[in-house]
């Protein structure tokens, strides 16, 4: 039976990922169900369709998708709980004609203002079609209500992964010559996918006497893009930390798992690095950033982990009380926080006693720089 597509799937880039049909858009006619309106689901960035007396639904008809095409699309779409179900369209020449298209159950979705369909493909096609390509590699062996769950992190890897491509780096130091054409990746697997992911590559690179090397082993800890911000008070001159339990440190065996830190969190897909230091800045310790300053943007340690940090020091008031409990109920996070005065954080700074290479770099960043900050509070 005929498909009817109305949504997300009407970006032919991430119809042909979702399907693995390459040809698919030569088999797409336009169609409309009337009565019915496509709107935005409350809380989410894409589309649902439902009744509404003397609208119209536009969309499109896919005919002659394969068996294997209709299995891939049921279980992308399964993952956000809809399912396929069949009713009447009106094809282009208005002629009713039976289809089947992808709705929710009644009342898991609720519908916003109407769907913007070109301005979702403006702002979100390219990402969604790099994540689908991510979600649609665990058809084989991740049941898609797992794979629905790990969406979000899915997305929030290839938006870094996009930020890194369109991102114009200016290297001060190095050749600064070799490009991604210079590596070519012979065998890349994944070895484990989760909340993170692991993957384990065959690649030769470029060596500097322009010879490719022989191939070499890695494997690698993907990660997201994170933004990491030191609050700063520079009238009463303090600073704000975070103190949480870290996994790293208690399977490294660390007596202390629990760390010292800036405010830090991944950044959202569609967010920019400030947008979410002043968020995170909210949600673990509860204050307003009123202005940023942007410290370094950077790998720490790009043998093993994709990881990019974005460092800030954010400007914002702290006054005797400011510090309390924090973090997100639905991250299971459990964050204090501490305001510290400038003589005490600049003694524990000089001695040692932190033990986080950001909270190092912003902190001696902020050492010599705090002067000019206060003379302009």
């Amino acid at each position: 039976m005929d498909l009817f597509l109305f949504g997300t799937l009407l970006h032919m880039p991430l119809l042909e990922v979702v399907s693995g049909d390459s040809q698919v858009r030569e088999r797409v006619t336009f169609a409309t169900r009337v009565d019915f309106k496509v709107s935005r689901v409350e809380g989410q960035v894409f589309p649902i369709m439902h009744e509404a007396k003397g609208s119209v639904a536009e969309g499109v008809i896919v005919s002659g998708l394969s068996d294997e095409a209709l299995s891939r699309l049921d279980y992308y779409e399964k993952a956000f709980g809809y399912e396929r179900m069949e009713f009447v369209v009106l094809d282009a020449d208005q002629q009713p004609r039976e289809a089947t298209a992808y709705l929710p159950e009644p009342g898991l979705w609720s519908p916003a203002e109407s769907w913007d369909r070109d301005g979702w493909i403006t702002a979100m096609g390219e990402l969604t079609t790099l994540t689908a390509r991510e979600a649609m590699s665990g058809i084989d062996h991740t049941p898609a209500e797992a794979m629905g769950r790990r969406y979000r992190q899915m997305m929030a890897r290839a938006a870094s992964h996009l930020r890194a491509k369109n991102t114009a780096h200016n290297a001060a130091v190095g050749r600064g010559d070799m490009v991604q054409g210079d590596v070519t990746l012979l065998k890349s697997q994944n070895r484990y996918a989760g909340f993170f992911n692991v993957e384990e590559v065959d690649l030769a690179f470029r060596r500097f006497d322009g010879a490719m090397s022989a191939p070499v082993n890695r494997a690698v800890f993907v990660g997201v893009d994170a933004t990491i911000v030191l609050p700063y008070d520079p009238v009463r001159d303090r600073v704000l930390l975070v103190e949480q339990f870290r996994t790293g440190a208690y399977l490294r065996g660390d007596a202390n798992p629990w760390t010292i830190e800036p405010v830090a969190g991944i950044i959202d897909p569609g967010e920019t690095p400030e947008e979410a230091a002043i968020r995170e800045a909210k949600e673990e310790a509860g204050i307003t950033l009123r202005d940023l300053t942007c410290v370094s943007a950077a790998y720490p340690s790009p043998g093993t982990t994709t990881e990019h940090f974005y460092l800030y020091v954010g400007l914002c008031d702290l006054p005797d009380g400011a510090e309390g409990r924090g973090g997100e109920d639905a991250e299971d996070e459990d964050i204090q926080s501490y305001v510290m005065d400038w003589v005490d954080f600049d003694e524990a700074l000089n001695a040692g006693k932190f033990r986080l290479l950001p909270l190092l770099v912003v902190g001696h960043w902020l050492a010599r720089n705090r002067d000019r900050l206060r003379a302009a509070a």
